[in-house]
């Protein structure tokens, strides 16, 4: 019952800190920056800044949890959530926004490797299932965002919605208080690199460039131009379906092992970006997307729980899949920006093909030596 009621707690903040950090950067972010006099190139520079942080931030803090304990992060994690908000009030240029957009990337920063590392060390057995269903709570915070933030801004203005962030905040502070001190493995500061967990973050890094890609450029399809409600529409079934098929997932995972369902999850990952490179219909751009939306949540169903039975530092090994994660969707939008929409889908699907060889080569020849 104890753990039944931590899943409960635990999906809860997930839901709430995803919702509120979700809220305060889509659509208000460049909303917010345009209302106060900012150019486009600095509205991009203040986007950046939270994936920036979380490139150094995720490995850290799960290092840290490793060491201190999941909870002591965690609550850490909640104070940002409900404190960064109010600093929205204080930001009325680029430097001040970009600090405080910097500041807010640190609580998801910690909250999701930390989350999952808890996740893992509570469901040794079903760590798969559990991971999924955690996701689909932030996938669903994720969804639900922009409307309710959007419509907010449009009835009330900016500083309601700048209350209503640090409120989730709040909430997912409270929480925190409920979890377990789990973590602690760690006696001082150690990290062994392990090839197969940078293997499996190249394959989550692949798993975003794509998803970052899809998100960023596909209002711009020649079928979906001067269709923003369209291109919308697709980007929420992707979301909606991911919430649904990620938790199926990791129980497929937990059953019948990690490899099948990344070689599956992979391939469609890559048959979807091929798809859409190569689209000549609303149907091929739709079908994309909906390839990408299965691929990508059977793989992630089972390269997290995967990277937490390779290395025993589960905080740690998390928190460095997510930073590589985080790499690859800020280069995704980049790569498709220099290449073209064509050429830059279909490097990213050949690059996630290239690591799921490099990957299976990679666990075939370790399971040869043993």
């Amino acid at each position: 019952m104890r753990k039944h009621n931590t899943l409960l707690i635990l999906l809860s903040a997930g839901f709430f800190a995803i919702l509120g950090s979700t809220m305060s950067k889509s659509p208000t972010l460049p909303l917010y920056a345009q209302s106060i006099g900012l150019a486009r190139e600095d509205i991009g520079l203040i986007a950046a800044a939270s994936t920036v942080t979380g490139i150094i931030v995720n490995f850290s803090s799960g290092l840290l949890s490793d060491l201190y304990g999941r909870r002591k992060l965690l609550k850490i994690s909640g104070f940002v959530f409900l404190s960064a908000p109010i600093l929205y009030f204080l930001a009325n240029d680029v430097l001040t926004l970009v600090l405080v957009r910097a500041y807010y990337g640190i609580a998801t920063a910690i909250f999701v490797p930390v989350s999952l590392a808890l996740v893992s060390d509570l469901y040794p057995d079903r760590k798969g299932t559990f991971m999924g269903l955690l996701s689909s709570a932030t996938l669903v915070g994720r969804a639900a965002a922009p409307l309710l933030a959007g419509t907010i801004i449009y009835f009330l203005g900016f500083s309601i919605v700048f209350l209503l962030c640090s409120l989730t905040g709040v909430i997912v502070f409270l929480l925190s208080f409920g979890f377990p001190d789990t973590g602690k493995e760690l006696q001082h500061f150690e990290f062994s690199f392990s090839n197969d967990l940078l293997l499996i973050g190249f394959l989550d890094g692949a798993v975003y460039m794509a998803y970052q890609g899809i998100e960023t450029f596909l209002p711009l399809f020649y079928y979906l131009q001067d269709k923003a409600w369209l291109s919308g529409l697709i980007l929420t079934v992707e979301i909606s379906i991911m919430a649904l098929v990620k938790p199926y997932a990791g129980y497929l995972s937990d059953r019948i092992g990690r490899t099948k369902p990344i070689i599956v999850g992979m391939s469609l990952v890559g048959l979807s970006m091929f798809l859409l490179a190569f689209s000549s219909s609303l149907l091929l751009i739709a079908s994309g997307a909906v390839a990408f939306s299965v691929g990508a949540s059977l793989s992630e169903a089972s390269t997290k729980p995967l990277a937490t039975e390779i290395s025993k530092l589960r905080g740690t090994a998390l928190g460095f899949l997510e930073s590589i994660k985080d790499i690859g969707q800020a280069l995704g939008p980049i790569i498709i920006g220099f290449l073209g929409l064509r050429t830059g889908f279909l490097g990213i699907g050949i690059f996630g093909i290239f690591s799921l060889g490099i990957f299976l080569l990679s666990f075939r020849i370790h399971k040869g030596e043993k």
